[in-house]
């Protein structure tokens, strides 16, 4: 998966239940040399280094788009934990 001395970063916090890495072998990651690093939300260099690997299809981001009027529903979802991945608020 990661190349010798690679670096997995994961940005943001995923949704739903939190769930095990069950594949994972500690062995190998110390042998490969790798780093794991995470952050809640990244600065303005990750945030378009990330908004890269979605442009080159490198991860599939769970995102919608929604219009400013329907910002109130937006709102109620998130309320009520029906909210699925981001919503992109549309200004015009």
């Amino acid at each position: 998966m990661l190349r010798f001395s690679g670096t997995l970063v994961c940005v943001g916090m995923p949704e739903g239940q939190p769930e095990p890495i069950g594949n994972a072998f500690p062995a190998n990651l110390v042998l490969k040399g790798v780093t794991i690093a995470s952050t809640a939300v990244g600065n303005r260099k990750d945030a378009i280094e990330v908004l890269d690997f979605a442009a080159r299809g490198v991860i599939n981001p769970v995102f919608r788009t929604e219009k400013v009027d329907k910002l109130s529903d937006v709102f109620q979802e998130m309320k009520a934990g029906q909210l699925s991945g981001r919503v992109v608020v549309d200004l015009q």
